[in-house]
């Protein structure tokens, strides 16, 4: 599974875990760069995680409105792994 991470500013355990729980592949975007706002999803991913305490209003949008159309499931969590105990993947 490809699993595409907005949000944090660096991944720490979050790669390990996701990894655990069956990413082949994770890409990594920030959020708070200004000029990962227009970016596109590559079309390979299968699943979105933001980190919504760590990303831009318009980068958020952004996800929102492609993920929507490329019916790519999103999953929103506050802050750390710790935020989501039945794991990230579930």
């Amino acid at each position: 599974m490809v699993i595409l991470v907005v949000g944090a500013d660096r991944l720490g355990n979050i790669h390990e875990q996701l990894c655990r729980e069956g990413a082949q592949e994770i890409i990594h975007w920030t959020g708070r760069c200004k000029t990962c706002v227009n970016r596109c999803i590559p079309k390979r991913v299968e699943k979105i995680i933001v980190f919504y305490d760590f990303i831009n209003h318009p980068l958020m949008g952004n996800i929102k409105k492609q993920a929507n159309k490329a019916g790519i499931p999103v999953i929103y969590s506050k802050r750390a792994l710790s935020h989501k105990p039945d794991g990230l993947l579930a």
